[in-house]
């Protein structure tokens, strides 16, 4: 099959979703599949053996950048002759829209709670410009099918867009089970004697490419906690890997007297020596479809303490492979989370086991399964489920956000249901 994938940067360094991007793109290509990328740039080695479409995204037009891209990617897609198209950024149309970045809408929920604070982050053009493409990625037409990552942006894109449950299909990040296996953790004391970590100390690592969204302070926070109450203070260590500002969380631990005992490294393109090197992994983050590093951690055989933000604890079974923080911002109850991790961590098999991260060979076989369905699909009606006057006004307003988006209405549907309710409808 030609398969055409949108991605905005088709480069595995540049962090999870991109890693997913090369590696779903690779392993279709050796099963014998055609592939064109179209992106804004790109990894000659990445896209080895690939068509590659380049359509620019100028920094110039500001917020008005997503959507100059969104739809020339989407023409650029259907212009390569593609028999199914899967973007996996925003852009349209498509067969299939996979939601790895997550909602525009949630995030913003995340990071300002505040409704106040909220409604001023609306001023922003950036976020009106996102929020209205996210939108338009939804209204009928536009994808036969969209796959989400986790049972909990299935539920966000079901609640806030009030697209169909059918057309949403939840397939989990697959990892390169060459790479991230328990096996990794056989060369444990070599990695650990390579990077001057003492045997006996309790590491505890932190990755990701965003700080402010993964939660780096968060988890100095916590780290800090953890060693203010351990008996053995002197053994803990920290380490973070990735790009981002660390100042914050610096002066943390040297308010702390830790400074000496905590490492800031840039990213590595051998993550899985340090999942092999860490005792327990901790991804306190604001927001998260499903955390890539979160999988490749616990297919690593690496205990895992995230947040409930986080889709990806879909995957953690409490206190058996991992914790999940019901707040992420509790530094008492996530030190706790650490020592119990510390103290009883199950076998790295037993984590792998237990967590059942599927590999990126049976993540592409689904993804395939997704585009042929899609395939088939093309040219029916899209049908919402049907308005009920139940008297629940709660499903009255769901029942209605899907009608709406099934017929394209792009009006609110709040000040449309109050319009209902006043004629009696």
């Amino acid at each position: 099959m030609h398969i055409a994938i949108v991605r905005t940067e088709f480069i595995k360094a540049r962090g999870g979703a991109e890693r997913y991007a090369v590696g779903l793109a690779r392993a279709w290509l050796e099963q014998g599949h055609r592939i064109s990328v179209v992106c804004t740039k790109h990894d000659a080695a990445d896209a080895a053996g690939m068509e590659v479409v380049t359509v620019s995204r100028p920094k110039i037009l500001g917020p008005f950048k997503h959507r100059w891209f969104a739809a020339r990617a989407g023409e650029a897609a259907r212009e390569t002759g593609a028999e199914a198209t899967l973007c996996l950024a925003r852009a349209y149309p498509g067969d299939v829209l996979r939601l790895g970045d997550g909602l525009h809408r949630a995030w913003l929920g995340a990071r300002y709670p505040d409704l106040a604070q909220r409604r001023r982050a609306f001023l922003n053009p950036r976020h009106r410009q996102l929020l209205k493409l996210e939108g338009e990625m939804f209204l009928p037409g536009r994808f036969q099918l969209y796959v989400a990552n986790s049972a909990m942006i299935r539920r966000a894109v079901t609640h806030m867009y009030g697209v169909d449950p059918s057309r949403i299909l939840v397939i989990a990040n697959g990892v390169d089970s060459s790479r991230f296996h328990p096996g990794v953790r056989d060369r444990r004391a070599e990695l650990r004697a390579q990077r001057g970590i003492d045997p006996g100390a309790r590491l505890v690592l932190f990755a990701g490419m965003d700080f402010r969204r993964k939660g780096l302070i968060e988890a100095a926070r916590g780290f800090v906690e953890l060693a203010r109450t351990s008996p053995d203070r002197d053994r803990l260590r920290f380490v973070c890997v990735g790009k981002g500002d660390t100042e914050d969380a610096r002066r943390l631990m040297q308010e702390a007297g830790i400074s000496a005992q905590a490492r800031f490294l840039d990213p590595t393109p051998a993550m899985e020596e340090w999942y092999a090197c860490a005792d327990v992994f901790l991804l306190p983050t604001m927001h998260d479809p499903s955390a890539n590093a979160v999988t490749e951690a616990l297919a690593s055989g690496l205990p895992v303490i995230t947040s409930g933000e986080n889709g990806a604890r879909q995957h953690i079974v409490a206190g058996r492979n991992g914790v999940v923080l019901n707040n992420r911002m509790d530094a008492p109850k996530m030190a706790r989370a650490l020592r119990l991790m510390l103290d009883s961590a199950p076998s790295p098999e037993a984590v792998a086991r237990i967590s059942r991260v599927m590999t990126t060979q049976e993540n592409a076989g689904l993804m395939l399964d997704a585009l042929q369905k899609a395939q088939a699909m093309r040219g029916q009606k899209v049908t919402a489920p049907p308005y009920t006057q139940s008297g629940n006004r709660a499903a009255m307003l769901r029942a209605l956000k899907r009608r709406m988006w099934a017929e394209g209405d792009t009006r609110d549907y709040r000040e449309v249901f109050k319009a209902m309710l006043k004629q009696g409808q």
